[in-house]
């Protein structure tokens, strides 16, 4: 058969990009390595949530451009950034178009997959948000008389006469195909070990999947064979989870405890502070995951933090969320009791409880090491017994780093020039997220690049 475009990837960024591009007139074909008819992926499992840095995507193009800037502290480009700033909004029109639902609850949660599923813990997909997504925008590629293969793991990329030769692995033997066009939407490397290893993380056998296991890399080390730059893989999106959540589904994705961690104090095995609490719980993952022993970590707070906001504020609160699906919550009348259950020297502990109490009163955090800030997120003192100790794991959800691409989701080598034929889209993109302190702008968000590399591909 002829193509004009073949997108590798079949989540939201994948379909987005190839009903877009069958909407306006292209053939299509859409590669997905899974042979499930329901196949896995962090689409399927997504929270359904379209914001920008936790901003609805409705706001003011400047304002978002703001905000975007404020989160990845300059690392973003600025064109990726104009383009995601300005057509966020865009691309909400365009799903309601194709008859995805959307739902307000409030807040930056303004554009939300429906049906959202925000009650109780553990992993509960089936029927909601992205699963109901993905059923949509593959039955109305079909109506477009595009192809979804599935079984197809595209292994290889090649520039051709006139286009670029995908080729592939399937259960029925090798395949190539071949197009003008190519845009990768296969995913982060989040399940890839060895890059993670690579990039983020020495022991990545110890950071909890957070994710739909699905992606691993490959359009990425397509792409750098074919000369693409990368930019950012060092950083990945995730939270903070009861470290019993390794062996127990019940624990993830829902409750983490990042308004725990960021309301007290992260340790490590040997009692020590080690990265700043006030950043958030994104930037304490990756933290995590680079400690000797990234399963060595624990969160040290009070009553007032677990009975308050951090520990109930949120829609699946840890709070009482965590300690009913068997979460591991050590409590005690003292800080020094408190060492004891978590194997630390009772008066190290106690004087890094004094500590930071004291810089509270006196409004020195930043002068700790390391510093707290105290913008973000509040410090509250541990004071008020009984005291608790919460064992914790860094979970990966996806990578922030990827392949460089333009505004609209060309590819571009090492000397910012266009690979001919090939795009990328969605979290296989790496120029957005990232930064010196894993600022997070968004992850469903980057579907807006599958738009407009569709629309620049049917342009062409």
């Amino acid at each position: 058969m002829q193509h004009d475009v073949i997108v590798i990837g079949a989540g939201i960024a994948g379909l987005v990009a190839a009903n877009r591009a069958a909407q306006l007139g292209k053939r299509i074909v859409v590669l997905e390595k899974s042979e499930d008819e329901r196949y896995l992926c962090n689409s399927r499992y997504t929270y359904g949530t379209f914001h920008i840095n936790f901003t609805d995507v409705g706001t003011d193009e400047e304002v978002l451009l703001g905000r975007i800037e404020a989160a990845s502290e300059g690392f973003a480009r600025k064109d990726l950034a104009r383009a995601i700033a300005r057509d966020g909004r865009r691309l909400m029109a365009w799903l309601k178009s194709e008859g995805i639902a959307l739902v307000d609850l409030g807040g930056y949660q303004t554009n939300v997959l429906a049906p959202p599923w925000r009650q109780g813990s553990g992993l509960n997909w089936r029927g909601y948000s992205g699963d109901v997504a993905l059923e949509r925008l593959e039955d109305n590629l079909r109506r477009r008389q595009g192809r979804l293969l599935r079984g197809m793991r595209a292994r290889a990329l090649r520039l051709a006469a006139g286009g670029v030769e995908v080729e592939t692995d399937a259960a029925a033997g090798a395949a190539r195909f071949a197009a003008p066009s190519v845009v990768i939407a296969d995913g982060g490397f989040q399940a890839g070990l060895d890059l993670i290893r690579a990039h983020i993380c020495a022991a990545p056998e110890k950071l909890l999947a957070r994710n739909g296991g699905s992606a691993t890399g490959d359009g990425l080390r397509m792409a750098e064979a074919l000369g693409a730059a990368t930019t950012g893989l060092d950083r990945f999106y995730g939270h903070l989870h009861s470290r019993d959540a390794m062996r127990s589904s019940r624990l993830w994705p829902r409750p983490y405890v990042d308004e725990i961690a960021a309301a007290g104090i992260v340790i490590d095995a040997d009692g020590r502070r080690f990265a700043d609490e006030g950043l958030g719980g994104i930037w304490l993952s990756n933290a995590v995951a680079r400690l000797a022993d990234p399963l060595g970590a624990t969160i040290v707070f009070d009553q007032a933090v677990w009975d308050g906001a951090p520990g109930r504020g949120h829609a699946q609160p840890p709070n009482p969320l965590l300690p009913q699906a068997g979460g591991t919550l050590h409590r005690a009348g003292t800080i020094a009791e408190l060492a004891g259950l978590i194997g630390i020297a009772p008066q190290r502990l106690e004087d890094l409880v004094a500590a930071y109490n004291a810089a509270i009163v006196a409004g020195t955090l930043h002068l700790m090491s390391p510093p707290r800030r105290g913008d973000r997120f509040r410090a509250w003192p541990i004071s008020t017994a009984p005291f608790f100790a919460l064992p914790i794991c860094a979970a990966i959800t996806n990578t922030m780093g990827g392949i460089v691409v333009d505004r609209d989701g060309a590819v571009l080598d090492r000397n910012d020039t266009p690979v001919p034929g090939l795009f990328a889209a969605g979290s296989t993109v790496g120029g957005l997220d990232g930064g010196p302190n894993a600022g997070y702008v968004g992850g469903l968000i980057k579907a807006t690049i599958a738009l407009r590399a569709a629309e620049a591909i049917a342009a062409a």
